[in-house]
């Protein structure tokens, strides 16, 4: 098995589809799971197709600290194949840069960035326009997802509609933007897009930009101290 960025980005995008209809199929008392995998289907898809970008561009950008991977590069060279093993690559059995040790690596990680980051790198170092609206949603998306997984969240009713809105809107927009930087991709998805109307996503941008105004100017007052 050979599992690429953009097949394992576009795979999670195709669950994060499939996770919000079947929320909104079901009783909600029932389909709960549904809104959890979609968050986080969609948060993931978003971060590896990202750094599919990044990497096409070049692999260094991917990794937090260039000069460990650097180091790991020249370790590399002198590692001989592997002949068993998780990650063999199928042609040559050559092992990657995961392999090398961290004590080869000054007891340093190798590793990837954040979503947030992956973002900045692509808008900045990729030359790539991103929208302020576009970055709301998915850092909301990506709260939202921190919460589930190192803590918890609590949605009222009316959060879960909201929620479904965001997650809607942003799939598609997401498939407007990585389809504009990685021709191709609606090949491996499909075409179907979610019916959001504007009113509803007028007031989704108007919370959205009350939150990360509340957010910065939480920051700053922190900062202060």
């Amino acid at each position: 098995m050979e599992f690429t960025l953009l097949e394992n980005g576009t795979d999670s995008l195709k669950k994060a589809k499939v996770s919000i209809k079947q929320f909104e199929a079901l009783h909600r008392e029932h389909s709960y799971h549904h809104l959890k995998d979609a968050i986080i289907f969609l948060n993931h898809g978003i971060e590896i197709l990202l750094k599919y970008i990044l990497s096409s561009r070049n692999e260094s950008l991917i990794f937090k600290d260039i000069k460990v991977y650097i180091k790991a590069k020249e370790q590399l060279k002198h590692m001989p194949p592997k002949d068993k093993g998780f990650g063999i690559h199928l042609e040559r059995n050559m092992p990657t840069i995961f392999d090398v040790p961290e004590r080869d690596l000054g007891n340093k990680k190798l590793e990837t960035v954040s979503l947030r980051e992956a973002l900045n790198r692509v808008e900045f170092l990729c030359d790539i326009e991103v929208t302020q609206e576009f970055k709301n949603s998915i850092f909301l998306i990506n709260d939202y997802r921190n919460n589930l997984t190192h803590h918890s969240i609590k949605l009222s009713s009316l959060d879960e509609e909201r929620l479904i809105t965001v997650l809607k809107t942003l799939y598609d927009n997401v498939l407007d933007f990585f389809e504009q930087h990685i021709p191709g991709l609606m090949r491996e998805i499909d075409n179907e897009r979610f019916e959001v109307t504007s009113t509803e996503w007028q007031e989704i941008q108007r919370e959205m930009q009350e939150y990360y105004y509340e957010r910065a100017m939480s920051d700053l007052i922190e900062d202060d101290y």
